[in-house]
Protein backbone atom coordinates (compact mmCIF):
# COMPACT_ATOMS: atom_id res chain seq x y z
CA UNK A 1 0.00 0.00 0.00
CA UNK A 2 1.32 3.66 -0.96
CA UNK A 3 0.63 6.47 1.22
CA UNK A 4 -1.18 9.59 -1.27
CA UNK A 5 -2.64 12.62 -0.79
CA UNK A 6 -5.84 13.74 -2.21
CA UNK A 7 -5.48 16.71 -4.32
CA UNK A 8 -6.21 19.16 -2.25
CA UNK A 9 -3.47 21.91 -3.84
CA UNK A 10 -5.40 23.91 -6.02
CA UNK A 11 -8.32 24.32 -3.15
CA UNK A 12 -5.57 25.15 -0.51
CA UNK A 13 -4.17 27.86 -3.07
CA UNK A 14 -7.36 29.32 -4.01
CA UNK A 15 -8.49 30.16 -0.43
CA UNK A 16 -5.08 31.05 1.11
CA UNK A 17 -5.09 32.02 4.89
CA UNK A 18 -8.16 31.53 6.06
CA UNK A 19 -10.27 35.02 6.97
CA UNK A 20 -13.27 34.38 8.71
CA UNK A 21 -14.59 37.67 7.68
CA UNK A 22 -14.62 36.67 4.03
CA UNK A 23 -15.26 32.87 4.35
CA UNK A 24 -17.92 32.96 7.34
CA UNK A 25 -18.08 29.62 9.06
CA UNK A 26 -21.19 28.55 10.84
CA UNK A 27 -20.37 28.05 14.87
CA UNK A 28 -23.37 25.60 15.04
CA UNK A 29 -21.51 22.49 13.42
CA UNK A 30 -22.51 20.59 10.13
CA UNK A 31 -25.82 19.32 9.62
CA UNK A 32 -26.14 15.88 11.29
CA UNK A 33 -27.74 13.79 8.35
CA UNK A 34 -27.69 10.18 8.25
CA UNK A 35 -27.00 8.93 4.78
CA UNK A 36 -30.03 7.90 2.66
CA UNK A 37 -31.34 4.78 3.06
CA UNK A 38 -34.72 2.87 3.31
CA UNK A 39 -36.30 0.80 6.04
CA UNK A 40 -35.88 -2.92 4.97
CA UNK A 41 -38.94 -4.85 5.02
CA UNK A 42 -39.27 -7.43 8.19
CA UNK A 43 -38.77 -10.64 6.27
CA UNK A 44 -34.81 -10.08 5.60
CA UNK A 45 -34.33 -9.23 9.03
CA UNK A 46 -36.38 -12.20 10.27
CA UNK A 47 -33.60 -15.27 10.44
CA UNK A 48 -30.98 -12.70 12.12
CA UNK A 49 -33.44 -11.93 14.62
CA UNK A 50 -34.38 -16.17 15.02
CA UNK A 51 -30.59 -16.59 15.33
CA UNK A 52 -30.04 -13.88 18.34
CA UNK A 53 -33.52 -14.70 20.16
CA UNK A 54 -32.06 -18.20 20.22
CA UNK A 55 -28.86 -17.59 21.87
CA UNK A 56 -26.81 -17.71 18.53
CA UNK A 57 -23.11 -17.03 18.30
CA UNK A 58 -20.75 -16.27 15.32
CA UNK A 59 -21.02 -20.22 14.96
CA UNK A 60 -22.84 -21.74 12.17
CA UNK A 61 -25.50 -24.75 13.50
CA UNK A 62 -27.45 -27.13 12.27
CA UNK A 63 -30.39 -25.83 9.93
CA UNK A 64 -29.39 -21.97 10.27
CA UNK A 65 -29.59 -20.04 7.52
CA UNK A 66 -26.37 -18.22 7.81
CA UNK A 67 -23.04 -19.08 6.08
CA UNK A 68 -19.99 -18.75 7.35
CA UNK A 69 -18.52 -14.71 6.57
CA UNK A 70 -16.99 -14.63 3.57
CA UNK A 71 -17.07 -18.16 2.71
CA UNK A 72 -15.07 -18.84 6.09
CA UNK A 73 -12.33 -16.62 5.50
CA UNK A 74 -13.56 -14.37 7.91
CA UNK A 75 -13.38 -10.92 8.46
CA UNK A 76 -11.55 -9.49 5.96
CA UNK A 77 -7.81 -8.15 6.96
CA UNK A 78 -8.30 -9.68 10.34
CA UNK A 79 -9.73 -13.21 9.52
CA UNK A 80 -12.07 -13.00 12.85
CA UNK A 81 -14.42 -16.02 12.10
CA UNK A 82 -18.50 -15.04 11.68
CA UNK A 83 -21.60 -16.29 10.70
CA UNK A 84 -23.63 -13.59 8.47
CA UNK A 85 -27.42 -13.76 7.58
CA UNK A 86 -29.25 -11.91 4.61
CA UNK A 87 -28.82 -8.99 6.76
CA UNK A 88 -26.73 -9.13 10.27
CA UNK A 89 -23.31 -10.42 10.98
CA UNK A 90 -22.24 -11.69 14.32
CA UNK A 91 -18.12 -12.06 14.56
CA UNK A 92 -15.78 -14.64 17.44
CA UNK A 93 -15.31 -11.26 19.36
CA UNK A 94 -18.99 -10.59 20.08
CA UNK A 95 -19.92 -7.79 17.39
CA UNK A 96 -23.73 -7.50 16.76
CA UNK A 97 -23.47 -5.87 12.70
CA UNK A 98 -26.14 -4.28 11.78
CA UNK A 99 -24.57 -1.73 10.18
CA UNK A 100 -26.89 -0.21 7.16
CA UNK A 101 -29.47 -2.67 6.72
CA UNK A 102 -32.14 -0.61 8.35
CA UNK A 103 -34.31 -1.61 10.90
CA UNK A 104 -35.79 2.02 11.68
CA UNK A 105 -38.50 2.96 14.04
CA UNK A 106 -40.30 -0.69 12.58
CA UNK A 107 -38.01 -3.10 12.76
CA UNK A 108 -36.26 -2.05 16.43
CA UNK A 109 -38.60 -3.33 18.82
CA UNK A 110 -38.13 -6.87 17.64
CA UNK A 111 -34.12 -6.33 17.41
CA UNK A 112 -34.43 -5.66 21.37
CA UNK A 113 -36.37 -8.06 21.85
CA UNK A 114 -34.32 -10.89 20.40
CA UNK A 115 -31.52 -9.47 22.47
CA UNK A 116 -32.83 -10.14 25.75
CA UNK A 117 -32.24 -13.78 25.33
CA UNK A 118 -28.73 -13.43 23.92
CA UNK A 119 -25.91 -13.40 26.40
CA UNK A 120 -23.49 -13.45 23.19
CA UNK A 121 -23.31 -9.76 21.91
CA UNK A 122 -21.51 -7.25 23.50
CA UNK A 123 -20.95 -4.70 20.76
CA UNK A 124 -23.72 -3.35 19.27
CA UNK A 125 -23.50 -1.96 15.67
CA UNK A 126 -26.47 -0.38 14.27
CA UNK A 127 -24.72 3.17 11.99
CA UNK A 128 -26.94 4.36 9.61
CA UNK A 129 -30.09 2.59 10.65
CA UNK A 130 -32.53 5.87 11.77
CA UNK A 131 -34.37 4.34 14.39
CA UNK A 132 -35.31 7.91 15.78
CA UNK A 133 -36.47 8.37 18.77
CA UNK A 134 -38.42 5.53 18.88
CA UNK A 135 -35.23 3.76 18.74
CA UNK A 136 -33.57 5.38 21.36
CA UNK A 137 -36.64 4.69 23.91
CA UNK A 138 -36.49 0.87 22.90
CA UNK A 139 -33.02 0.61 23.67
CA UNK A 140 -32.85 2.80 26.30
CA UNK A 141 -36.06 0.26 27.73
CA UNK A 142 -33.20 -2.50 27.04
CA UNK A 143 -29.92 -1.02 29.04
CA UNK A 144 -32.50 -0.01 32.17
CA UNK A 145 -33.18 -4.15 32.03
CA UNK A 146 -29.66 -5.24 31.06
CA UNK A 147 -27.36 -2.53 32.21
CA UNK A 148 -24.50 -4.52 32.18
CA UNK A 149 -25.17 -6.80 28.54
CA UNK A 150 -23.77 -4.12 26.28
CA UNK A 151 -19.73 -3.02 26.21
CA UNK A 152 -20.14 -0.62 22.42
CA UNK A 153 -23.33 1.25 21.64
CA UNK A 154 -22.57 2.31 17.80
CA UNK A 155 -25.15 4.43 16.93
CA UNK A 156 -23.92 6.82 14.09
CA UNK A 157 -26.27 8.09 11.83
CA UNK A 158 -30.38 6.98 13.97
CA UNK A 159 -31.87 10.25 14.23
CA UNK A 160 -31.20 10.40 17.64
CA UNK A 161 -32.52 13.82 18.85
CA UNK A 162 -31.71 16.32 22.19
CA UNK A 163 -34.77 14.70 24.22
CA UNK A 164 -34.50 10.79 22.75
CA UNK A 165 -30.58 11.63 23.65
CA UNK A 166 -31.67 12.23 27.70
CA UNK A 167 -33.57 9.11 27.56
CA UNK A 168 -30.56 7.38 26.56
CA UNK A 169 -28.35 8.97 29.01
CA UNK A 170 -30.67 8.28 31.71
CA UNK A 171 -30.25 4.35 30.68
CA UNK A 172 -26.42 4.55 29.89
CA UNK A 173 -25.45 6.66 32.90
CA UNK A 174 -25.97 3.20 35.20
CA UNK A 175 -24.48 1.18 33.37
CA UNK A 176 -21.22 0.15 34.05
CA UNK A 177 -20.66 -2.32 31.00
CA UNK A 178 -20.45 0.74 28.67
CA UNK A 179 -16.91 1.58 27.69
CA UNK A 180 -17.68 3.58 24.41
CA UNK A 181 -20.57 5.33 22.66
CA UNK A 182 -20.32 6.10 18.88
CA UNK A 183 -22.93 9.07 18.10
CA UNK A 184 -21.75 10.55 14.47
CA UNK A 185 -24.88 12.25 12.37
CA UNK A 186 -27.17 12.33 15.44
CA UNK A 187 -29.24 15.58 15.71
CA UNK A 188 -28.36 16.48 19.41
CA UNK A 189 -28.24 20.25 19.16
CA UNK A 190 -26.87 22.42 21.80
CA UNK A 191 -29.17 21.56 24.29
CA UNK A 192 -27.90 18.40 24.36
CA UNK A 193 -25.13 19.60 25.97
CA UNK A 194 -25.79 19.27 29.92
CA UNK A 195 -26.57 15.35 29.21
CA UNK A 196 -23.18 15.11 27.54
CA UNK A 197 -21.47 15.97 30.29
CA UNK A 198 -23.98 13.83 32.66
CA UNK A 199 -22.75 10.93 30.77
CA UNK A 200 -19.61 11.27 31.12
CA UNK A 201 -19.52 12.08 34.81
CA UNK A 202 -21.87 9.42 35.23
CA UNK A 203 -21.03 6.16 33.34
CA UNK A 204 -17.89 4.83 35.31
CA UNK A 205 -15.99 3.24 32.62
CA UNK A 206 -17.11 5.17 29.68
CA UNK A 207 -13.41 5.41 27.68
CA UNK A 208 -14.86 6.51 23.88
CA UNK A 209 -17.18 8.97 23.30
CA UNK A 210 -17.51 9.95 19.42
CA UNK A 211 -19.98 12.99 18.72
CA UNK A 212 -19.32 14.26 15.28
CA UNK A 213 -21.75 15.90 13.62
CA UNK A 214 -24.00 16.00 16.17
CA UNK A 215 -24.74 19.75 16.27
CA UNK A 216 -23.87 21.16 19.70
CA UNK A 217 -22.07 23.93 18.16
CA UNK A 218 -19.27 26.20 19.85
CA UNK A 219 -21.79 27.12 22.82
CA UNK A 220 -22.89 23.31 23.24
CA UNK A 221 -19.58 21.70 23.54
CA UNK A 222 -18.22 25.27 25.42
CA UNK A 223 -20.95 24.57 27.98
CA UNK A 224 -20.49 20.59 27.94
CA UNK A 225 -16.78 21.40 29.00
CA UNK A 226 -17.32 23.94 31.72
CA UNK A 227 -19.20 21.37 33.61
CA UNK A 228 -16.56 19.40 32.95
CA UNK A 229 -13.70 21.47 33.92
CA UNK A 230 -16.05 21.86 37.59
CA UNK A 231 -16.83 18.19 38.00
CA UNK A 232 -15.35 17.43 41.32
CA UNK A 233 -15.11 13.23 41.17
CA UNK A 234 -15.24 11.23 44.26
CA UNK A 235 -12.61 10.58 46.74
CA UNK A 236 -10.63 12.68 44.04
CA UNK A 237 -10.43 10.22 41.38
CA UNK A 238 -10.54 10.97 37.12
CA UNK A 239 -13.27 10.65 34.91
CA UNK A 240 -13.28 7.49 32.93
CA UNK A 241 -13.20 9.86 29.54
CA UNK A 242 -9.92 8.63 27.30
CA UNK A 243 -10.79 9.53 23.88
CA UNK A 244 -13.78 12.43 22.48
CA UNK A 245 -14.59 13.20 18.88
CA UNK A 246 -15.94 16.27 18.05
CA UNK A 247 -15.42 16.84 14.40
CA UNK A 248 -17.87 19.31 12.51
CA UNK A 249 -19.32 19.97 15.90
CA UNK A 250 -19.08 24.10 15.14
CA UNK A 251 -16.11 24.18 18.06
CA UNK A 252 -14.81 27.92 17.76
CA UNK A 253 -13.00 29.98 20.16
CA UNK A 254 -15.73 29.73 23.14
CA UNK A 255 -15.29 25.62 22.82
CA UNK A 256 -11.89 25.41 22.22
CA UNK A 257 -10.95 27.89 25.54
CA UNK A 258 -13.43 25.31 27.09
CA UNK A 259 -11.90 22.32 26.35
CA UNK A 260 -8.19 23.57 27.46
CA UNK A 261 -9.55 24.45 30.57
CA UNK A 262 -10.86 21.36 31.33
CA UNK A 263 -7.38 19.37 29.67
CA UNK A 264 -5.52 21.25 32.63
CA UNK A 265 -7.65 19.80 35.31
CA UNK A 266 -6.60 16.97 37.71
CA UNK A 267 -9.74 14.63 36.82
CA UNK A 268 -8.91 14.68 32.93
CA UNK A 269 -6.90 12.26 31.43
CA UNK A 270 -7.93 12.57 27.62
CA UNK A 271 -5.44 10.80 25.88
CA UNK A 272 -7.55 11.50 22.16
CA UNK A 273 -9.15 14.63 21.48
CA UNK A 274 -10.31 15.21 17.62
CA UNK A 275 -11.07 18.33 16.12
CA UNK A 276 -11.24 18.37 12.70
CA UNK A 277 -13.70 20.34 10.25
CA UNK A 278 -14.60 23.14 12.90
CA UNK A 279 -14.02 26.79 12.70
CA UNK A 280 -11.57 26.66 15.23
CA UNK A 281 -8.81 29.81 13.49
CA UNK A 282 -5.58 31.10 15.08
CA UNK A 283 -7.64 32.50 18.02
CA UNK A 284 -8.92 29.03 18.66
CA UNK A 285 -6.08 27.29 18.29
CA UNK A 286 -4.20 30.23 21.09
CA UNK A 287 -6.93 29.38 23.41
CA UNK A 288 -6.10 25.54 23.06
CA UNK A 289 -2.73 25.99 23.57
CA UNK A 290 -2.38 27.97 26.83
CA UNK A 291 -3.37 24.35 28.26
CA UNK A 292 -1.58 21.91 26.65
CA UNK A 293 1.61 21.86 28.22
CA UNK A 294 -0.37 20.93 31.53
CA UNK A 295 -2.17 18.40 30.29
CA UNK A 296 0.34 15.29 30.98
CA UNK A 297 -2.27 12.38 29.19
CA UNK A 298 -2.58 14.04 25.84
CA UNK A 299 -1.52 11.66 23.30
CA UNK A 300 -3.28 12.59 20.05
CA UNK A 301 -4.01 16.12 18.83
CA UNK A 302 -6.15 16.40 15.28
CA UNK A 303 -6.73 19.61 14.00
CA UNK A 304 -7.60 18.57 9.97
CA UNK A 305 -8.94 21.52 8.55
CA UNK A 306 -9.82 24.45 11.05
CA UNK A 307 -8.52 27.14 9.16
CA UNK A 308 -5.26 27.36 10.81
CA UNK A 309 -2.51 29.76 9.65
CA UNK A 310 1.02 30.08 10.85
CA UNK A 311 0.29 31.58 13.81
CA UNK A 312 -2.19 28.98 15.15
CA UNK A 313 0.34 26.20 14.37
CA UNK A 314 3.33 28.48 16.03
CA UNK A 315 0.93 28.43 19.15
CA UNK A 316 0.37 24.76 19.14
CA UNK A 317 3.63 24.21 18.36
CA UNK A 318 5.54 25.81 20.87
CA UNK A 319 2.95 25.11 23.51
CA UNK A 320 3.56 20.67 23.03
CA UNK A 321 7.52 21.22 22.56
CA UNK A 322 8.86 18.86 25.00
CA UNK A 323 5.32 16.93 25.82
CA UNK A 324 5.52 13.82 27.90
CA UNK A 325 2.75 12.30 26.12
CA UNK A 326 2.15 13.36 22.77
CA UNK A 327 1.86 10.60 20.00
CA UNK A 328 0.31 12.11 17.35
CA UNK A 329 -0.23 16.26 15.89
CA UNK A 330 -2.17 16.38 12.40
CA UNK A 331 -2.35 19.80 11.09
CA UNK A 332 -3.00 18.43 7.63
CA UNK A 333 -6.15 18.68 5.38
CA UNK A 334 -9.79 16.82 5.94
CA UNK A 335 -10.79 14.96 2.69
CA UNK A 336 -14.14 16.23 3.75
CA UNK A 337 -13.42 19.97 4.07
CA UNK A 338 -15.47 20.97 0.74
CA UNK A 339 -18.67 18.95 1.19
CA UNK A 340 -18.50 19.83 4.93
CA UNK A 341 -18.02 23.89 4.24
CA UNK A 342 -15.06 24.21 6.23
CA UNK A 343 -11.46 26.00 6.32
CA UNK A 344 -8.49 24.75 4.93
CA UNK A 345 -5.11 25.26 7.14
CA UNK A 346 -2.75 27.49 5.63
CA UNK A 347 0.78 26.68 7.21
CA UNK A 348 4.19 28.88 6.09
CA UNK A 349 7.23 29.00 6.82
CA UNK A 350 7.89 31.31 9.87
CA UNK A 351 6.23 27.95 11.46
CA UNK A 352 9.06 26.03 10.56
CA UNK A 353 11.65 26.81 13.38
CA UNK A 354 8.87 25.83 16.00
CA UNK A 355 7.85 22.35 13.86
CA UNK A 356 11.76 21.41 14.28
CA UNK A 357 11.71 22.43 17.78
CA UNK A 358 8.60 20.17 18.25
CA UNK A 359 10.42 16.98 16.95
CA UNK A 360 13.60 17.70 18.20
CA UNK A 361 12.47 17.76 21.92
CA UNK A 362 9.70 15.12 21.59
CA UNK A 363 10.78 11.42 22.63
CA UNK A 364 7.34 10.55 21.92
CA UNK A 365 5.89 11.75 18.55
CA UNK A 366 5.56 9.03 16.16
CA UNK A 367 3.35 10.86 13.68
CA UNK A 368 3.35 14.13 12.18
CA UNK A 369 1.07 15.17 9.42
CA UNK A 370 1.17 18.81 8.08
CA UNK A 371 -0.55 17.12 4.39
CA UNK A 372 -0.88 19.88 2.20
CA UNK A 373 0.74 23.06 3.22
CA UNK A 374 1.97 26.75 2.35
CA UNK A 375 5.95 25.51 3.63
CA UNK A 376 7.88 26.43 0.84
CA UNK A 377 10.61 23.15 -0.58
CA UNK A 378 13.42 24.30 1.39
CA UNK A 379 11.19 25.08 4.62
CA UNK A 380 9.94 21.48 4.04
CA UNK A 381 13.67 20.26 3.32
CA UNK A 382 14.44 21.67 6.55
CA UNK A 383 11.56 19.80 8.39
CA UNK A 384 12.64 16.45 6.51
CA UNK A 385 16.57 16.89 8.46
CA UNK A 386 15.02 17.21 11.77
CA UNK A 387 12.82 13.90 10.56
CA UNK A 388 15.80 12.26 9.66
CA UNK A 389 17.17 12.40 13.06
CA UNK A 390 14.14 11.54 14.61
CA UNK A 391 14.49 8.31 17.21
CA UNK A 392 10.51 8.25 17.57
CA UNK A 393 8.51 9.50 14.22
CA UNK A 394 7.08 6.38 12.45
CA UNK A 395 5.20 8.32 10.12
CA UNK A 396 5.70 11.93 8.25
CA UNK A 397 3.82 13.22 5.47
CA UNK A 398 3.95 17.10 4.24
CA UNK A 399 3.40 18.36 0.73
CA UNK A 400 4.30 21.78 -0.28
CA UNK A 401 1.75 23.35 -2.68
CA UNK A 402 3.92 26.17 -3.88
CA UNK A 403 7.11 25.51 -6.89
CA UNK A 404 10.35 24.62 -6.20
CA UNK A 405 11.99 27.63 -7.22
CA UNK A 406 15.83 26.26 -6.89
CA UNK A 407 14.51 23.59 -9.68
CA UNK A 408 12.60 22.71 -12.60
CA UNK A 409 10.69 19.89 -10.31
CA UNK A 410 7.53 20.19 -9.45
CA UNK A 411 6.39 21.34 -5.98
CA UNK A 412 7.94 18.77 -3.19
CA UNK A 413 6.72 16.47 -2.13
CA UNK A 414 7.79 13.47 1.04
CA UNK A 415 6.73 10.40 -0.20
CA UNK A 416 6.56 8.05 2.68
CA UNK A 417 6.07 4.64 1.37
CA UNK A 418 8.82 3.20 -0.65
CA UNK A 419 7.95 2.05 -4.45
CA UNK A 420 7.93 -1.63 -5.40
CA UNK A 421 11.19 -1.35 -7.56
CA UNK A 422 14.18 -2.81 -6.19
CA UNK A 423 16.54 -0.22 -4.32
CA UNK A 424 19.41 1.49 -6.68
CA UNK A 425 22.05 2.02 -4.06
CA UNK A 426 24.18 3.52 -7.03
CA UNK A 427 22.23 5.87 -8.13
CA UNK A 428 22.47 9.42 -6.21
CA UNK A 429 19.29 11.34 -5.36
CA UNK A 430 18.69 13.93 -8.64
CA UNK A 431 18.16 16.52 -6.30
CA UNK A 432 18.36 17.98 -2.73
CA UNK A 433 14.37 17.61 -2.40
CA UNK A 434 15.30 13.49 -2.84
CA UNK A 435 18.52 13.40 -0.52
CA UNK A 436 16.42 14.81 2.46
CA UNK A 437 13.38 12.65 1.43
CA UNK A 438 15.53 9.86 0.88
CA UNK A 439 17.12 10.38 4.42
CA UNK A 440 13.52 11.09 6.26
CA UNK A 441 12.28 7.70 4.62
CA UNK A 442 15.50 6.04 5.84
CA UNK A 443 14.91 6.55 9.08
CA UNK A 444 11.08 6.30 9.34
CA UNK A 445 12.01 2.96 8.63
CA UNK A 446 14.59 1.88 10.85
CA UNK A 447 12.09 3.59 13.57
CA UNK A 448 9.04 1.01 12.13
CA UNK A 449 11.75 -1.85 12.50
CA UNK A 450 12.57 -1.32 15.95
CA UNK A 451 9.54 -0.65 17.07
CA UNK A 452 7.95 -3.35 15.15
CA UNK A 453 10.60 -5.74 14.57
CA UNK A 454 12.70 -6.61 11.11
CA UNK A 455 10.09 -7.88 9.50
CA UNK A 456 7.91 -5.23 9.38
CA UNK A 457 8.05 -3.12 6.07
CA UNK A 458 6.76 0.34 5.66
CA UNK A 459 3.87 -0.70 3.26
CA UNK A 460 2.89 -3.36 5.81
CA UNK A 461 3.29 -0.45 8.69
CA UNK A 462 0.33 1.39 6.22
CA UNK A 463 -1.81 -0.92 5.79
CA UNK A 464 -2.07 -1.94 9.29
CA UNK A 465 -0.19 -0.62 12.05
CA UNK A 466 -0.50 3.15 11.46
CA UNK A 467 -4.07 3.11 12.07
CA UNK A 468 -3.76 2.41 15.65
CA UNK A 469 -1.22 5.37 16.02
CA UNK A 470 -4.63 7.86 15.11
CA UNK A 471 -6.90 5.65 16.79
CA UNK A 472 -7.37 3.75 20.03
CA UNK A 473 -7.03 0.13 18.75
CA UNK A 474 -9.19 -1.52 22.12
CA UNK A 475 -12.24 0.92 20.91
CA UNK A 476 -12.19 1.31 17.66
CA UNK A 477 -11.44 -2.05 16.68
CA UNK A 478 -14.92 -2.92 18.37
CA UNK A 479 -16.90 -1.36 15.58
CA UNK A 480 -15.39 -2.94 12.94
CA UNK A 481 -18.11 -3.21 10.01
CA UNK A 482 -17.90 -5.85 7.20
CA UNK A 483 -20.69 -3.95 5.63
CA UNK A 484 -19.60 0.17 5.89
CA UNK A 485 -15.84 -1.55 4.79
CA UNK A 486 -17.38 -3.31 2.01
CA UNK A 487 -18.93 -0.12 0.61
CA UNK A 488 -15.72 2.21 1.21
CA UNK A 489 -13.84 -0.66 -0.09
CA UNK A 490 -15.89 -0.30 -3.41
CA UNK A 491 -16.07 3.28 -3.59
CA UNK A 492 -12.31 3.42 -3.69
CA UNK A 493 -12.31 1.04 -6.59
CA UNK A 494 -15.15 3.27 -8.23
CA UNK A 495 -17.17 0.22 -8.50
CA UNK A 496 -20.39 1.91 -6.72
CA UNK A 497 -20.99 5.88 -5.81
CA UNK A 498 -21.95 6.78 -2.11
CA UNK A 499 -25.08 8.88 -2.31
CA UNK A 500 -24.74 11.75 0.65
CA UNK A 501 -27.56 13.20 0.02
CA UNK A 502 -31.45 12.40 0.13
CA UNK A 503 -33.44 13.22 -3.07
CA UNK A 504 -35.54 16.10 -2.86
CA UNK A 505 -39.74 15.16 -1.84
CA UNK A 506 -37.79 12.01 0.46
CA UNK A 507 -40.13 12.73 3.74
CA UNK A 508 -38.14 9.45 5.19
CA UNK A 509 -36.27 11.61 7.90
CA UNK A 510 -39.21 13.50 8.75
CA UNK A 511 -41.51 10.22 9.17
CA UNK A 512 -39.09 8.60 11.22
CA UNK A 513 -38.48 11.85 13.54
CA UNK A 514 -42.29 11.77 13.96
CA UNK A 515 -42.62 7.74 14.72
CA UNK A 516 -44.09 6.98 17.69
CA UNK A 517 -44.02 2.84 17.59
CA UNK A 518 -42.60 0.30 16.27
CA UNK A 519 -46.00 0.12 13.96
CA UNK A 520 -44.80 3.39 11.52
CA UNK A 521 -45.91 2.15 8.33
CA UNK A 522 -42.61 2.21 6.74
CA UNK A 523 -41.71 -0.30 3.78
CA UNK A 524 -39.02 -0.28 1.41
CA UNK A 525 -40.11 1.20 -1.73
CA UNK A 526 -43.64 3.34 0.42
Amino acid sequence: MTETLFEARPAVLAQGPWDPAKFPISTEGTRALPMPVAVADAESLKPFFGHLEIGGTHLVSEGSLGQPLESGKGEPYYGTPGIEFEKGVLYEDRRMDLCKMVVGPDHIGRLMRSLRTNEFVRHFLLGNNIIGPVGAREIARFVDEFPDRIDTWYLAGNCIDGPSFRILVDGLAKSEAVTNVWLKRNPLSSEASTDVSRLITTARNLRTLDLDQTELGDAGVAAAFRHLRDHVPAAGGKLALENIYLNGTGVSVNAAKAIGAFLSEPHCQLTSLYLSCNPIGDDGATALSAHLASSGTLARLILTSTGLTTKGAIALCASLKGHPALRVLDLSQAFTTQDLGQAYNYIEDGAVPYIVDLIESSRSLEYLALGHCAVTPAGLRTISAAVARSDSLLFYIATSILPDTTTATQPASVILAPSDAPPRPEAPPRNAQEQADGLARARLEANIKKRYGEEMGYSEFLAGERRWLVSDRDDVRKIDSVYRNRDARLARRQLVTLVKDWEEGDDTLRRVMGAQGPACPMRQGA
